[in-house]
């Protein structure tokens, strides 16, 4: 809070230290559907008519929670890349700093999946809060290819497509982490994709699988040539 703080930030900083939290196990175990503002009450120990008197429904404590996990998460993930010097660092960091983000807070990443479900479901409907912290990472994400692409650091490739598929890939990870229970070193997995995805950026790449496709048929003719003889 600011050094001399409103009352109207004191009752923020007091719902989001004591409902959102409550909000977020609820939603996190139950689902949306399963969740109630009774339970959410008495996971944050106050009186349901209380907890009313800050959010007006389910779905604006459900929009509140997400939105402040995601706003967490947003700030994480920003602080984590940092100004890193080489896209493959920034990638390592954007993957590894999800990982541990969501292993600390795994009624959260419940949340967060129901989201992206929900927006996948409801395509076309009300943009969702999900929705803009994608965009806002994968453009994070995006800038970052645009200046590896402009240093020679990587072959010539569509931003816009590789931030969404790194996004899609450390989702991936993310589920099979928390999904299995793996307890694998976040660091070693955030490495080992980092370097899958750096293969197929590497400027060496493409020139070295069109150089295979080239050689083959070299290699095909002699072959012929020699059982003609």
């Amino acid at each position: 809070m600011p050094p001399h703080p409103s009352k109207e930030d004191v009752l923020t900083a007091y719902r989001q230290s004591v409902f959102v939290p409550a909000a977020m196990r609820v939603f996190g175990e139950c689902g949306f559907e399963g969740a109630t503002m009774d339970r959410i009450a008495r996971e944050a120990e106050v009186a349901k008519g209380t907890l009313y008197l800050y959010y007006k429904s389910k779905q604006a404590m459900y929009d509140a929670a997400l939105r402040s996990g995601l706003a967490d998460l947003d700030e994480r993930t920003r602080l984590g890349i940092g100004e890193l010097a080489t896209l493959r660092d920034v990638i390592v960091a954007f993957i590894a700093t999800r990982v541990a983000y969501f292993a600390e807070h795994p009624d959260f990443f419940r949340m967060y999946v129901g989201a992206v479900t929900n927006q996948i479901i409801n395509a076309g409907g009300r943009p969702a809060p999900v929705q803009s912290m994608v965009e806002q990472q994968t453009h994070r994400l995006e800038r970052a290819v645009e200046r590896a692409v402009a240093k020679r650091e990587i072959r010539r490739v569509d931003s816009a497509a590789t931030a969404l598929a790194i996004f899609d890939l450390t989702r991936g990870l993310l589920v099979r982490r928390l999904s299995t229970g793996a307890d694998s070193d976040v660091t070693a997995d955030a490495v080992f994709l980092a370097d899958l995805v750096w293969r197929g950026l590497d400027r060496g790449s493409v020139g070295r699988e069109i150089g295979a496709h080239r050689a083959a048929p070299r290699r095909s003719r002699a072959h012929r040539s020699k059982g003609q003889k």
